[in-house]
């Protein structure tokens, strides 16, 4: 498969590493290519260092590689673009325009957050071939991809995203309907939503909260999801639990200020993250080592 990736941040620099990785032809879309092929260079050491390919597959990855910084270089043949820019409608739209007139037979795959799929694709003049990947960051440590269909998503298209994903040892989801942040984001901004209430209004300081959902609920979480959790627990008793919390919970709108609630000092997020990575690396690793990735 043929695959372009247009933006090579940390996200798109880690994705098309994984696409090339997997065996297939990459071409990423940059506006400096310096800089893109050293984020895609530093995407490479860490699939090494983490032990999830051999120098000699990290090699041959290398090799099916192509930098650009013009668009009409993907090619008529290209199978796939996985957009990657800034979260920014209108550009997506215009960037997904030309690529689907460039390569009329590609996937128009975007990677938002937060932006409608049903809007970027009738932004593009697509709407039957654009569909979302998003995925949850870092890409080459985290293995869901969250899959967005539209009302408009041709039948049929989704499938052949979702092997591709399945045979690079991902772990796509399926969300069937195109709403505000998805899934995944509607989950962890509720979270947030509610972490902000508590501290604002001295419940516990932002390092308790972090420590209760790092320590408490991801721990849980880890093997029982909500549902399996409330199934265990008994759906009484979280039905009693809910009618006297859920009327109490914060109505908030919006979010102002939440850097006055994060840690600031670069030493101690650069920890922070390593710490993430070498528990993410692991947590992979030993997945596929149990056949679960």
């Amino acid at each position: 498969m043929k695959v372009a990736v247009p933006g090579a941040g940390l996200m798109g620099s880690q994705i098309g590493v994984e696409y090339a990785i997997g065996g297939h032809d990459v071409m990423f879309v940059v506006r400096d290519e310096t800089t893109a092929r050293e984020r895609i260079e530093r995407s490479l050491a860490l699939v090494e260092a983490a032990g999830l390919a051999t120098a000699e597959q990290t090699a041959a990855a290398r090799g099916r590689i192509a930098v650009t910084t013009r668009l009409a270089d993907i090619g008529r043949d290209c199978d796939l673009v996985v957009e990657n820019i800034a979260e920014d409608l209108a550009a997506k739209g215009e960037l997904l325009a030309e690529a689907g007139r460039i390569a009329p037979n590609a996937v128009l795959a975007s990677n938002t957050s937060s932006i409608s799929i049903a809007a970027i694709g009738a932004a593009a003049g697509f709407p039957d071939r654009t569909v979302g990947t998003h995925y949850w960051n870092p890409p080459l440590l985290m293995p869901l991809v969250e899959i967005i269909k539209t009302e408009q998503t041709r039948p049929g298209l989704v499938e052949p995203v979702v092997e591709a994903l399945v045979a690079m040892g991902k772990r796509p989801v399926v969300a069937e309907r195109d709403v505000p942040g998805f899934v995944w984001n509607r989950m962890q901004f509720a979270l947030l939503r509610e972490a902000v209430w508590l501290a604002e209004n001295g419940v516990a300081s932002p390092e308790t909260i972090d420590q209760i959902v790092r320590e408490g609920l991801a721990r849980r979480w880890r093997f029982t999801g909500p549902f399996q959790t409330a199934a265990l627990g008994g759906a009484q008793t979280f039905e009693r639990i809910a009618g006297n919390l859920w009327p109490e919970i914060s109505a908030a709108t919006s979010l102002e200020d939440l850097q006055r609630w994060l840690p600031g000092d670069p030493e101690a997020l650069a920890e922070v993250k390593a710490r993430r990575d070498r528990g993410l690396v692991k947590d992979l690793i030993d997945d596929r080592r149990e056949g679960r990735g």
